[in-house]
């Protein structure tokens, strides 16, 4: 009872904020498109379809290095976390596609790799919308056309002797990359 009551309450509230959720949501996607279009605009002449960005640290560096970049050098731009002073004069573009897919936490090592062509737009977004489908809107957006490969709980899991993590993590890059026609 006291549940039902809370939401009924509660709906006004929910009723009022949604417009600024779906505004809030339609600003990201489009916020989120422009990098990508002006990300893929710059590298894609250069057969770059992806951002990797990792650090000094002992626990990644040589394994990156030896592992990834001899594979994926070619593929991908990087950045190095270690030098993210620099960033703003000499990486402006790649330091903002950083921030918009990464998170506040566990956001390095990162790959973020972007599908060219993807359908990423408004488009999807009103399509949801015209169907009556409030929530598929919310959900639809810049994301789409990307994939956020995240791997610094895989190489803390690595150092500690579970490889599994690691492996799964570097297949989703390496699927994301070879689909994405680089």
């Amino acid at each position: 009872m006291a549940g039902a009551i809370a939401f009924v309450l509660a709906l006004p509230i929910l009723i009022l904020a949604l417009p600024l959720v779906l505004a809030d949501s339609i600003w990201m996607d489009y916020k989120g498109g422009a990098l990508r279009r002006a990300f893929l605009a710059k590298w894609t002449p250069e057969g770059k379809r992806a951002l990797l960005v990792y650090s000094n640290s002992p626990n990644w560096q040589d394994y990156i290095e030896t592992n990834w970049l001899p594979r994926l050098g070619h593929q991908v731009v990087i950045l190095n976390w270690s030098e993210r002073q620099n960033w703003d004069r000499d990486h402006f573009l790649e330091a903002s596609v950083f921030r918009a897919y990464t998170g506040r936490k566990e956001f390095n090592p990162v790959a973020i790799v972007f599908r060219p062509g993807a359908n990423v737009g408004l488009a999807s977004r009103w399509r949801a919308l015209l169907h009556g489908d409030l929530i598929g809107a919310l959900l639809r957006g810049s994301h789409h056309g990307v994939t956020v490969v995240p791997f610094w709980q895989a190489f803390k899991d690595f150092k500690h002797g579970r490889e599994q993590t690691l492996r799964r993590a570097e297949q989703r890059m390496f699927a994301a990359l070879e689909s994405s026609g680089a």
